[in-house]
């Protein structure tokens, strides 16, 4: 059994003007299904304004589906009440795109960690700084600097604060929302890794979302193309990227630079 299920996800927003509702709506997300298996990472570009990000926002239960159904490891999501929703959460955990605006600048980074690790563990008080520092030089974070703020740390290093916060709970699926977009060139091949190594080792499920068909090509097993709300084209990653079937697709791959 896959471990994500779509089933035709819709995700629509009313059009407000300065008086009020107009009475028509944007189908963000307008009919989509797809499937993830155990361990497998999907693909999902696209670019701006396709939906990506709605969907994203909806498969963690942030954002209320219009219709159709998420169902994660043979449940439905959807239909759950709201404290069996937050004793689920931590089975799937969310990287965003700007790593400063995700991150709380009150906190330190011990704080941020802490909050998350003990999810699905009670810690002792001699145990808890141990945890942190693990979790921080799994993500390749020196633990000396468990103490400072986010707004001390490089873009590069705030996400890899991100990514320890997400897989602090030990989750089984990892949402990736355009986790590298916001970074210099020099340090997304870093944070590609990073991700891909976290995915092998703690077998996540992972759904990339990207604009960038080559960085979505470096990291997925499968690839989902999305325009205007709906999935014109999936298939294996190989596959999608040296055949592409879609002129949409065959749009992205004609964009990416060539050397």
């Amino acid at each position: 059994m896959p471990y994500l299920q779509l089933h035709d996800v819709h995700v629509h927003y009313p059009v407000k003007s300065a008086w009020g509702a107009t009475g028509r709506i944007v189908r963000a997300v307008d009919g989509v299904s797809l499937t993830l298996e155990k361990g497998e990472v999907l693909g999902l570009v696209g670019e701006s304004g396709c939906g990506k990000s709605s969907l994203s926002r909806a498969v963690m239960q942030l954002q209320p589906l219009t219709s159709g159904g998420i169902e994660l490891d043979g449940e439905l999501l959807s239909s759950l009440p709201a404290q069996k929703l937050r004793h689920r959460r931590p089975d799937f955990q969310m990287v965003f795109q700007d790593p400063y605006a995700s991150l709380n600048p009150r906190f330190t980074i011990y704080s941020t960690l802490l909050e998350a690790l003990t999810r699905r563990q009670s810690l002792t008080r001699s145990e808890r700084e141990d945890a942190v520092a693990q979790l921080m030089l799994r993500v390749g974070l020196s633990p000396e600097h468990m103490y400072k703020y986010p707004h001390e740390f490089s873009g590069g290093q705030r996400q890899r604060i991100a990514i320890a916060r997400a897989i602090a709970p030990r989750p089984k699926l990892l949402l990736a929302d355009e986790p590298v977009s916001a970074l210099d060139v020099s340090i997304r091949g870093q944070i590609l890794n990073l991700l891909l190594k976290l995915t092998r080792e703690m077998e996540l499920t992972m759904l990339f979302i990207s604009h960038d068909l080559l960085v979505v090509h470096h990291v997925a097993d499968r690839i989902a193309v999305m325009q205007r709300g709906r999935i014109v084209e999936y298939g294996d990653a190989e596959q999608v990227f040296s055949h592409p079937q879609h002129p949409y697709t065959q749009q992205l791959l004609n964009a990416v630079p060539k050397l």
